[in-house]
């Protein structure tokens, strides 16, 4: 039986004796069965009683405009400290902080090109910054030229709802020194969102957090809601306790509560162990994007 996550197509004998084929994303694998259906995104509630046959199919092809429209989604859950739109190019700075995501111009509007960056080459420089780009696959003609590729990543999707809400998982409207501490990042990027961030903890015996992650709840270039989770971060001594897993579960639950029917994540190729945690939780690969920086 596939997973949920897997994109499937579900043979039903109906009561009629008709056959009917869903195509389409396995939400839930219970019963009934819950198939999101490819053709207009509903929900189809399927008995395993009336289940001929179940078989796990390619992923549906992801076309250039829905990863731009994710792309923006992306953007506004890291907004950073400064940002201005320029020539189709949403140029963002952060000037001390670390960290290429603050500091990039993504092309999140047709009309960017790689022969339309002037204006945004010279935002950079009178912030003391070198040009960089962050490119998404198949987004924009010639970016897969320009060399070399810094930092691949891989943005992965899954439903929203996994489970109920995990009594443990503590959530709150703002970061504390200890939840920055144990995720290593600077409050004035966390807390800059074009949407509602939230920060989730789950305290160790001591009280302090053993483990910590975000969610940023952004719109789409449809106005479509999605959970954006990052920040994720477990304590050494706590790690293998299944920390994470319980913390992923309880983030993508309450961006269902919030309106959103799916969440993503960004995680490098280098940090194999996080990809295969997130597989295993019913994530799968939306597309890919990397960094590119001029010399100066």
């Amino acid at each position: 039986m596939p997973a949920p996550g897997d994109r499937v197509v579900i043979r039903r004998l109906l009561p009629s004796g008709q056959a009917s084929d869903v195509l389409g994303t396995l939400v839930s694998d219970g019963d009934p069965l819950i198939v999101r259906a490819d053709r207009d995104g509903a929900e189809h509630a399927i008995p395993r009683a009336e289940i001929v046959r179940a078989k796990s199919v390619p992923p549906r092809p992801v076309r250039a405009s829905e990863i731009r429209s994710l792309d923006l989604a992306r953007a506004r859950s890291w907004w950073s400290v400064e940002r201005e739109w320029i020539d189709g190019w949403l140029c963002r700075a952060a000037p001390g902080l670390p960290g290429h995501r603050a500091n990039a111009a993504a092309p999140l509007h047709p009309d960017a090109a790689l022969d339309r960056l002037d204006g945004v080459r010279a935002w950079y420089v009178a912030r003391d910054l070198p040009l960089r780009l962050t490119l998404s696959d198949r987004v924009l003609p010639g970016a897969s030229g320009l060399a070399p590729a810094m930092q691949p990543t891989e943005v992965l999707t899954a439903p929203a709802a996994a489970g109920g809400a995990d009594p443990q998982v503590r959530f709150a409207d703002a970061p504390d020194a200890a939840w920055l501490s144990l995720t290593g990042t600077a409050a004035p990027l966390v807390t800059s969102v074009d949407g509602v961030a939230l920060f989730a903890s789950i305290a160790g015996a001591d009280g302090a957090p053993a483990a910590a992650g975000r969610l940023a709840l952004t719109a789409d270039a449809a106005g479509t809601t999605w959970g954006g989770i990052g920040s994720m971060a477990v304590a050494p001594e706590q790690r293998r306790r299944g920390l994470a897993t319980r913390l992923l579960g309880a983030l993508r639950a309450r961006a269902a509560d919030a309106g959103a029917s799916r969440v993503f994540l960004e995680v490098t190729l280098e940090n194999a162990v996080a990809r295969d945690l997130y597989r295993a939780t019913g994530f799968t690969h939306h597309h890919g994007y990397h960094y590119w920086a001029e010399a100066r």
